[in-house]
């Protein structure tokens, strides 16, 4: 599947390059991951069957997403939710900080979606075996930690293309 991926600085995986990949490993639903380095945020990428606004999710996700902070006992520095339609396609974007973020919004940012568009969403249906998703979870974990104190310092993209992952850098 995709536990043959090859990177060209001799087999080292960036942190960067690894959590956005780890993510699309973990989370089949979203269709690609954007680390923006300029905001030292991560963006994700969801499609929706049928036009859809961005603004029924943000009075889902943001109320959620400050509670779980507050119990966290941090504040999001970016927190922003942009929807645009393309034919029958809604592409729905979350941008989070990193320095706020963990795993288990990763998480939870996921599982709000899906109940929130149910069998509207699209996505690969790709299914992991647990032992696997705990790995990848404990990936993302580790890897947001370390970016968190280490910047990146390039523009990264992943992103879903025929059962594939491909990344990106600039």
């Amino acid at each position: 599947m995709y536990n043959n991926l090859q990177y060209k600085d001799g087999g080292r995986i960036q942190d960067g390059v690894g959590l956005i990949t780890s993510i699309l490993l973990r989370y089949p639903e979203v269709g690609a991951v954007h680390y923006w380095r300029e905001q030292h945020a991560l963006k994700f990428t969801f499609m929706i069957e049928q036009h859809q606004e961005a603004s029924s999710f943000q009075e889902v996700l943001k109320p959620a997403l400050e509670f779980f902070h507050q119990l966290e006992r941090q504040s999001m520095r970016v927190f922003d939710i942009a929807s645009r339609s393309e034919e029958t396609i809604c592409v729905i974007t979350v941008t989070r900080d990193v320095d706020s973020m963990t795993q288990r919004e990763v998480g939870l940012i996921v599982e709000l979606l899906k109940r929130k568009y149910k069998k509207k969403l699209i996505y690969d249906d790709i299914i992991l075996p647990e032992d696997e998703q705990i790995f990848q979870e404990e990936l993302i974990s580790r890897m947001l930690s370390s970016i968190q104190t280490h910047d990146s310092d390039k523009n990264v993209v992943a992103l879903r293309e025929e059962g594939r992952v491909l990344v990106f850098k600039s």
